[in-house]
């Protein structure tokens, strides 16, 4: 490189000075080189091999199910291929599971955390400390208290940076389970070594978690959903995505870390900032005992009307529904074209021999279902990354539970 320049600089032969037009060509040139040699420079490093620590598939998903104590800060960009219909009471998870996130986040320990869903126009934040959350909105310019949301809620932006959506997805599989290799991925500085946990439920919609991990210390930098399709095997690409771009090992500044409201911006409290966490605050007989063979999980002080079923990813949610969105959303199945189906559902009979109407259907994805059971005038929700023969089940276990005595 260097004797390409002296003899550029030069005039190429040692004799007399080139011309003055000559020069500024050759200087053009070098400008040129050099141009192109910066703009190669990013896809050479990305082709070179990539170096990992010896680590066995198992060990890196052991490494990686308990990470949640590392510390990291980055910027993460997450995408979701459910294309679930817009349904105003989901809306919120619907466009985050069915678009791409912008997230950055710092994390120092699971109760100190920022997580930054970036828009267009501005930002939502939101700060767990060890007190509570806090939500800051930058365009409404509200900062909202949350005293506590549900162990059992809906997806929110945090669970898709990558370390967060390793270690849930993680938590669903079996130790049995097969774990194999993947090949070496370079994320974000990071030659991370790769593994897929094969999930052998046939109740559940999940086919495989991929996770790229730093080999050194299990910390996920990269995940990857993929479903089963009808035959049973693996489909070709991700339904979820996550990755991320920019990635500091580092313990975040605790300043970060802190809410620091603005003069004149409107504060409010709230006991929870989940939906579910606002439905599930009833009674506990509000939803059955068990659905589709599998017992209820015991429920969350705070939150005993939320009915959780099964520990794996093929577990169920049922919550319960008043009788007005329970309407809605069945309106909007059934203006939800192929992505909404009804459910047939057997009127239930209580004890003195009368049926009550019965009217259930479902928001169909390919990882992702959500039906909605009327039954009279009581109604619930019933989700999970399960099949339609699972989903249908559990409807039919829940109306049959609504006419016992």
């Amino acid at each position: 490189m260097t004797a390409v320049l002296d003899r550029l600089r030069s005039g190429g032969d040692g004799g007399s000075p080139p011309p003055i037009r000559s020069v500024r060509i050759r200087r053009w040139a070098v400008v040129a080189l050099v141009a192109a040699l910066l703009v190669a420079v990013p896809a050479v490093v990305a082709a070179w091999p990539v170096s990992t620590a010896e680590v066995s598939p198992s060990e890196l998903r052991d490494r990686a199910a308990a990470s949640g104590e590392l510390p990291w800060s980055g910027y993460a960009e997450a995408s979701g291929g459910l294309n679930l219909p817009d349904v105003a009471q989901f809306s919120d998870v619907t466009t985050l599971l069915s678009g791409t996130s912008r997230l950055r986040g710092w994390y120092a320990a699971p109760d100190r955390v920022r997580v930054d869903q970036l828009y267009p126009a501005g930002e939502r934040s939101r700060y767990t400390t060890p007190t509570g959350q806090v939500v800051w909105d930058y365009g409404a310019q509200l900062l909202t208290y949350v005293r506590r949301d549900p162990f059992v809620r809906l997806p929110r932006p945090d669970d898709l940076l990558p370390p967060q959506l390793a270690r849930r997805l993680l938590s669903g599989t079996l130790p049995e389970d097969p774990v194999s290799a993947l090949p070496a991925r370079r994320v974000a500085g990071v030659d991370a070594a790769g593994f897929r946990v094969t999930v052998a439920d046939p109740r559940t919609t999940v086919g495989a978690v991929d996770v790229w991990a730093d080999p050194a210390d299990g910390l996920p930098v990269a995940v990857e959903v993929r479903i089963k399709n009808t035959a049973g095997t693996l489909a070709a690409g991700p339904v979820v995505g996550t990755r991320f771009l920019e990635l500091d090992r580092e313990t975040p500044d605790p300043a970060l870390l802190q809410v620091q409201p603005t003069p004149g911006v409107g504060v409010t409290r709230s006991p929870t900032s989940d939906l579910f966490g606002v439905l599930g605050r009833g009674s506990p007989d509000a939803v059955p005992a068990a659905v589709d063979g599998v017992d209820r999980v015991a429920p969350q002080r705070g939150f005993a009307a939320i009915g959780k079923y099964g520990s794996t990813l093929s577990q169920l949610i049922v919550v319960p529904l008043p009788a007005d969105i329970a309407g809605s959303l069945l309106d909007n199945i059934d203006d939800a074209g192929s992505a909404g189906r009804s459910i047939s559902v057997t009127p239930p009979e209580n004890a003195l021999g009368r049926t009550a109407n019965a009217t259930a259907g479902a928001l169909e994805s390919p990882l992702l279902r959500l039906a909605v059971l009327r039954v009279g005038n009581r109604a619930w929700a019933v989700g999970g990354l399960v099949p339609d023969d699972v989903l249908d089940r559990a409807v039919a276990d829940i109306a049959d539970s609504a006419g016992a005595p």
